[in-house]
């Protein structure tokens, strides 16, 4: 038996010339002025110029144009590749659901969006367009997962000035971050500049790139080592200390993402096995 004698519908995937392929200006919510987002282009180039592109590409049709819908990453690498003297006649692509409409291909690139997830910002350019297409915010909230709080205060972002949004793009302070120093100042934008660009001053003293909520309260400065186990024993006072260390250097790390719905942190190892001693687990 072949592979298609267990198929329940037919995918036909097609060789194409990248060239003939498309863009559609500001149709994409990533945003490519990232400098994440241009090294996540960059590692790709250097991948697909080893092994080619094995995930297809994913096109519609308009006006006998192929407009790429997901893959945008992928094709910017390919060009990248092709300039730099790598020779690319083709590269897979896949047809979107030829019912699909304009909702459910800006909805694509949020669930295909499996290689460099969206920012905190990308996802509310996102989530406007939706909006502006007649979605309401609760329906958004079913169709990403996201709680539909959640899909308030991505789009909140958006209220901030663009000299503001410029923090979060260059990742030198969290979403959370700059939208809390905006409201901590009424939306004065000046005052909120100069803290932030304080705090990021204060970061880049203590040999870090992106800045955290202590950065702004002229506290003391960050050990940038791992956490020390307090002294006085496995005391209620000696474990939130620990704990306030812990979540220092992990933010110095940069191992804390608190860009969604849900806060991850990552702990070392070493940080772990002390933590588990202190609560006795």
């Amino acid at each position: 038996m072949a592979l298609k004698d267990f198929s329940e519908g037919r995918t036909d995937v097609y060789k194409i010339d990248p060239r003939k392929l498309a863009i559609r200006p500001d149709w994409n919510s990533r945003d490519f002025s990232d400098p994440a987002n241009q090294q996540h282009v960059e590692e790709l180039a250097k991948s697909i110029a080893e092994v080619g592109v094995r995930e297809p590409l994913k096109v519609f049709v308009e006006n006998d144009i192929p407009y790429i819908t997901n893959g945008e990453c992928r094709y910017r690498a390919v060009m990248l590749c092709i300039e730099r003297g790598v020779e690319i006649k083709t590269v897979p692509v896949m047809g979107e659901d030829r019912f699909a409409n304009e909702a459910d291909r800006l909805f694509t690139q949020f669930v295909s969006n499996s290689g460099k997830q969206f920012s905190a910002l990308e996802n509310a350019k996102l989530f406007k367009r939706l909006i502006d297409l007649g979605w309401q915010q609760n329906d958004i909230a079913k169709k990403t997962g996201f709680s539909a709080g959640r899909i308030s205060q991505v789009l909140e972002l958006l209220t901030l000035p663009l000299v503001l949004q410029q923090f979060i793009i260059e990742g030198k302070a969290s979403a959370n971050m700059v939208l809390a120093t905006f409201k901590k100042h009424n939306g004065d934008v000046a005052l909120a500049v100069a803290e932030l660009s304080g705090a990021v001053a204060v970061a880049q003293e203590q040999g870090r790139t992106r800045a955290m909520p202590k950065d702004t309260e002229g506290s003391g400065e960050g050990s940038g080592k791992a956490a020390k186990r307090p002294e006085g024993g496995d005391t209620a006072k000696g474990i939130k200390q620990f704990l306030k260390l812990v979540v220092e250097k992990a933010y110095a790390d940069s191992r804390i993402d608190d860009t969604e719905n849900l806060v991850t942190m990552t702990f070392t190892e070493e940080e772990w096995a002390e933590l588990m001693q202190k609560i006795d687990y």
